[in-house]
């Protein structure tokens, strides 16, 4: 009994405090405004100064902040960030997600002069590497390893796979890699091979001649219509089957592509933002 009445009490004065003390919510709006009518100008050594009448007090509305988007900052990265840049770039994006994703995470800072001198010694003298060759090899390695690449492959022709049926098979897919940047597994696939049909195989594709990434590709033999046909997403979800046994322990631990709702996750930061790098 005693301690229902308690919690009862303990409700009750939350509900008083909360009624008593409000919380304040500030909000940081802007409203240019000018007067209708010139309000009149009290002559100078005036006795009395000239009462303004309601009519001086209608005000029209010239710009509402809220409603327009406010220019473009100007940052210095303090640190490599993934698809936008290096330390010491200077670039000018969206404020909301320069503020939200960069300024407060300590990614950049405001492009003073004091800041960008700084920044750009700091790159110069640095003794850690860049993690990635680029801003965007980063993301292309993320993008790769999660890929199922199909590589269909003639049914009737006996063939060895090469890099240019690979490379073919990158194309088709929207990727465009030079033929010497692929890495073919040491033991060759041959066929046709009914047994290997929608099974798996790794190839190691390098970007920039320094980050290496295994990619997943499944073997597929042409049937009419279906090299051109548009596989059901769903279809990638699953793992195969691999194809060369000494591949099992690497395809196991790749990564399996994800289906992705949000159309505008597959936009660049760089388009996203209007980030443009400032020289």
């Amino acid at each position: 009994m005693n301690i229902c009445r308690l919690a009862i009490r303990n409700i009750f004065n939350i509900l008083i405090n909360e009624r008593i003390n409000p919380k304040k919510i500030s909000f940081r709006t802007t409203f240019i405004v000018k007067r209708r009518l010139e309000p009149p100008v009290t002559k100078f050594n005036a006795r009395r100064q000239r009462i303004l009448k309601a009519k001086h007090f209608i005000y029209d509305t010239v710009e509402d902040t809220d409603l327009t988007d406010p220019p473009d900052l100007h940052v210095v990265l303090t640190t490599f960030v993934e698809g936008i840049g290096d330390v010491g770039d200077v670039i000018s994006l969206d404020p909301y997600y320069a503020r939200d994703n960069l300024l407060l995470p300590h990614k950049a800072a405001y492009a003073t002069p004091e800041n960008i001198e700084k920044y750009s010694n700091m790159r110069k003298t640095r003794i850690v590497k860049a993690r990635f060759s680029s801003i965007h090899a980063g993301m292309t390695v993320k993008t790769l390893s999660k890929s199922v690449i199909p590589v269909f492959m003639n049914p009737k022709v006996p063939w060895t796979l090469n890099k240019m049926h690979i490379q073919v098979a990158f194309r088709t897919e929207g990727y465009d890699v030079p033929e010497d940047a692929f890495e073919m597994p040491t033991t060759p696939i041959k066929g046709p091979d009914p047994i290997k049909e929608a099974a798996d195989f790794a190839v190691y594709v390098t970007i920039n001649n320094t980050e290496r990434v295994p990619v997943r590709c499944r073997l597929f033999h042409i049937k009419q219509g279906l090299e051109t046909a548009h596989l059901a997403d769903e279809y990638y979800l699953e793992k195969g089957e691999p194809i060369l046994a000494e591949q099992k322990d690497l395809l196991e631990s790749m990564q399996m592509p994800e289906i992705i709702k949000d159309l505008s996750s597959g936009i660049s930061l760089v388009e996203k933002y209007r980030i443009k790098y400032i020289e």
